[in-house]
């Protein structure tokens, strides 16, 4: 029965590669939210030192800008010819993208 363990090892490889593609989301967010924290921390002392030594001036800094902080409303319509592929192909294609795009303030982020 050679072929039922090819099936079960390729089973096993599926497997392993969906955990790893699933698990890839949430370690690259957990680093981001890392990045954050050190950025966020080292202005912070950078802030207080300045207040210790009575430089008022660098009290303005803004903290790190996140992602989440993003509202959107855009559209985006596509004209042209297109073929089916991986990757997708196109010639002469139009892209319009149409709607606004704002962020909160870095005193609001935090």
């Amino acid at each position: 029965m050679p072929g039922q363990s090819l099936t079960e090892l390729s089973l096993c490889l599926v497997m392993i590669v969906a955990i790893i593609l699933t698990m890839r989301i949430y370690i690259q967010r957990s680093l981001q939210a890392k990045y954050k924290a050190g950025a966020d921390y080292l202005i912070s002392e950078i802030k207080n030192t300045a207040a210790t030594q009575g430089n008022a001036n660098i009290s303005s800094i803004k903290q790190q800008y996140d992602p989440y902080y993003r509202e959107s409303n855009i559209s985006e319509a596509r004209s042209g010819n297109t073929s089916v592929g991986f990757p997708e192909t196109t010639l002469d294609q139009r892209v319009i993208r149409t709607g606004w795009e704002t962020t909160r303030s870095a005193q609001d982020a935090d």
